[in-house]
């Protein structure tokens, strides 16, 4: 059999056997998860089921960040005193982001984000686009922490008074920042935290923050089945209502 030798300053003379040494496994460009969960409860003739569900994929290389992001919340009930029931919950975002990395832990990056909430009386449909420059505060293989902003452009509408109101149906120019931070220290955990601040300037300055969480537990710690933990909070001065926090618990698969 082959063997290899290394002349180690401390410990000496190592002898390895070739069928011992095993090259370090590749990190998948490819990422991709789903999970979901769901509710309900039934009292006399009450009724009431929550759903919620959320997709992630992201490919990522040396330059290279493409990171997709969907979730969806929708909650029914109906009472003993209605025929058809009611929707009490029907919201849920889509975040497509790309980034490149130009020099050393400095990145541009292009970004989407559409939230909805059928519910809202005004801005039913909120959409963000920007452009901008990013930092890499932290990147190591486990922990990133990065900083980014520039300009963009908010569009808000939808709503049943979306007409009454003079900012509804409009597109505003704005500046946005957001902070992101991902730690993975080992096959059993996972932390992703993201905060966007908008400013549209209206009125002044017209503020909105989206803040989203997700911790992620992986019992078997083959990073395969999981259960999630997921939040989010929104705030937005141009629709009403203003405030949209949420919060679920959810099973999941890492898909590839």
């Amino acid at each position: 059999e082959q063997t290899t030798v290394i002349n180690h300053p401390s410990l000496g003379r190592l002898e390895i056997q070739a069928n011992s040494l095993k090259a370090k496994p590749k990190k998948k460009r490819w990422t991709g998860s789903f999970s979901a969960g769901v509710t309900g409860s039934n009292t006399d003739q009450d009724y009431d089921l929550d759903s919620t569900s959320q997709l992630i994929t992201q490919y990522k290389d040396e330059v290279n960040l493409l990171s997709f992001k969907a979730n969806t919340e929708y909650g029914f009930s109906r009472s003993a005193s209605e025929k058809e029931g009611s929707t009490d919950t029907n919201q849920g975002q889509i975040d497509l982001r790309y980034s490149y990395t130009f020099s050393g832990k400095s990145n541009a990056y292009i970004s989407n984000i559409y939230d909805y909430d059928t519910l809202n009386q005004v801005g039913a449909n909120n959409l963000i686009n920007s452009i901008g420059l990013g930092y890499d505060l932290i990147k190591t293989d486990t922990t990133t922490l990065n900083v980014s902003a520039g300009p963009s452009v908010q569009t808000i509408w939808g709503g049943k008074f979306c007409t009454r109101d003079k900012y509804c149906g409009n597109t505003f120019a704005a500046s946005s920042a957001r902070i992101s931070f991902d730690w993975d220290p080992n096959n059993y955990f996972n932390l992703s935290l993201s905060n966007q601040f908008t400013g549209a300037y209206v009125d002044g300055l017209s503020p909105s923050n989206n803040f989203s969480g997700t911790i992620k537990i992986y019992p078997l710690g083959d990073k395969k089945l999981f259960t999630s933990l997921n939040g989010q909070l929104i705030y937005n001065s141009l629709t009403s209502p203003q405030i949209d926090n949420s919060f679920s618990l959810q099973l999941g698969t890492q898909l590839f």
